[in-house]
């Protein structure tokens, strides 16, 4: 089970949408997120020595759209 998920989380790295965020180690998996309204975006990565999570917000919740739309990786 924990190989199978740490598979689909080195996936989401190397063909999904974190690919932005995939250098050359041992190992590194990551998953993404964006809420229903757009108002949140973040990722949360792991590597074999370090794991760590990014959120991009506002204080005041408004939609973030624009930004999404300029940084998206297709």
């Amino acid at each position: 089970m924990v190989s199978k998920m740490r598979q689909l989380l080195h996936e989401v790295t190397v063909n999904g949408t974190a690919r932005k965020a995939y250098f050359p180690t041992d190992y590194i998996g990551g998953k993404t997120g964006t809420t229903n309204d757009v108002k949140d975006n973040w990722f949360v990565g792991l590597t074999a020595s370090y794991t760590t999570g990014v959120w991009i917000g506002k204080d005041t919740p408004s939609n973030l759209q624009s930004i999404y739309s300029r940084t998206r990786m297709c």
